[in-house]
């Protein structure tokens, strides 16, 4: 059972080919020293002796306000580096103030914020002047660690995302969703096997209320089935509980490696997908892989929502690049055969260029997250967060660059792309009543 689960943990999260990377995300996964993006995988249960409690979170230390007056966003890791659910849940007040501080190889770490709201647990933190010290990667003290609730050691699977600061500091966000039902409140055990530094207790409470909906949808396929076992919907995401299972020569053969969810709501909107994972093992001679997808979180539970397979494209092939300069007036940007989208307005205010773009495709959301910009040079300038949707719009997004330039001196760039290939036997759509 070991060698299963460890081979379809890989499998479930899969290292993605450079050119893959390029077609599904180049905004963002172009930066990968300053952006990183929560992917789950379980580890193996640990068990280990608690740390210590390092600071109360009953009051804000000194060292905490201080740090906190140095980020250039009022009160919250979550709202400067989080993504739209972290962001949702620090707007809504269900974050935790905390001030739990270590120091790991000369970097000072704070733990700054937690946020539980039933699904995945959020830990904002921030590394002191990371930049002046000899180091490799700012995010290095999150490899090897042990995870414990209640001093008891757990399954667990972890992501992650940041940004260094101009000041030089780095602010992050660790996401982790652990496999046992938890209590109400608890203590997250955080402790590091390479560096006894990092050893800290984490007082965690549920805040927020979410509603579940049992489904047990099935589809199935000569190879393939999938069965949709739950919906919850979250303040800070919406959760679907399913399982693939399949036989062991189909698992051997990859065909399904590449297989990802979109989910569309009874509006047409595509959902933003945040993070997944899951475990699984060999089962009466069948492999049955248990996953968690998790998608933007939604102000009111829709009438319906769609959830379509579908297979990436991985083929050792260069994207051919589109570019065009923008004139003051609606821009169509042909994205190959996943469609196209048009730039609708270009503003550059205080050294940030705000694009509106729309989408017309078969993936709505990775269409928009395929643009960026370039200056007369011909420097490239990304988003650092994913389009934000526009208010009331079905497929119309904001994106944001850092970038002082003026208007006249930008072109709009995006690249072509092959349609997913969806696989329409094994589509659902899951009708909550109200």
């Amino acid at each position: 059972m070991d060698k299963w689960e460890e081979q379809i943990r890989l499998k479930a999260n899969p290292q993605l080919p450079v050119n893959v990377e390029h077609r599904m995300n180049e905004t963002l996964r172009s930066l990968p020293k300053k952006k990183t993006y929560p992917r789950f995988y379980y580890s193996a249960a640990a068990i280990f002796i608690v740390g210590f409690l390092l600071f109360g979170i009953s009051f804000m230390s000194p060292t905490l306000a201080e740090t906190m007056r140095s980020v250039p966003v009022i009160g919250s890791i979550f709202k400067m580096v989080g993504d739209i659910g972290t962001e949702k849940g620090e707007e809504e007040g269900l974050t935790t103030l905390l001030g739990q501080q270590v120091e790991v190889n000369g970097q000072v770490i704070t733990f700054t914020e937690s946020l539980y709201d039933g699904s995945q647990i959020h830990i904002g933190y921030l590394i002191e002047s990371y930049t002046q010290v000899d180091h490799k990667q700012s995010t290095d003290f999150l490899s090897d660690l042990w995870l414990t609730i209640d001093g008891k050691g757990v399954s667990y699977g972890m992501g992650g995302r940041g940004e260094e600061l101009k000041n030089g500091d780095y602010a992050g966000v660790i996401s982790i969703k652990i496999r046992e039902e938890l209590p109400e409140n608890f203590t997250l055990g955080i402790k590091s096997k390479k560096e006894k530094s990092l050893d800290v207790e984490i007082p965690i409470k549920k805040q927020g209320t979410n509603q579940a909906f049992l489904v047990n949808e099935l589809l199935e396929t000569q190879d393939l089935t999938i069965q949709v076992d739950k919906v919850t919907f979250f303040p800070t995401s919406t959760e679907i509980a399913m399982r693939q299972i399949m036989d062991e020569k189909t698992y051997n053969n990859n065909k399904y490696e590449w297989m990802d969810y979109q989910v569309v709501d009874d509006q047409g909107r595509v959902l933003q997908p945040l993070s997944g994972g899951g475990s699984g093992g060999l089962s009466k001679g069948k492999i049955v892989q248990t996953l968690k997808q998790y998608f933007e979180p939604l102000e009111n539970i829709p009438k319906s929502l769609t959830i379509k397979p579908y297979l990436w494209d991985v083929t050792e092939e260069k994207a051919e690049e589109v570019r065009a300069k923008w004139e003051g007036k609606q821009l169509v940007l042909p994205q190959g055969e996943i469609g196209e989208t048009s730039v609708l307005d270009v503003k550059s205010e205080d050294g940030i260029v705000t694009l509106t773009v729309e989408t017309t495709g078969d993936n709505g959301y990775y269409q928009s997250n395929s643009i960026w910009i370039e200056d007369t040079n011909g420097n490239a300038y990304y988003s650092e967060n994913a389009p934000k949707r526009v208010e009331g719009t079905t497929n119309q997004y904001l994106l944001q660059c850092e970038a002082n330039l003026a208007v006249e001196d930008i072109k709009v760039v995006t690249y072509k792309q092959k349609a997913p290939n969806y696989l329409e036997e094994l589509e659902v759509t899951i009708e909550f009543e109200e």
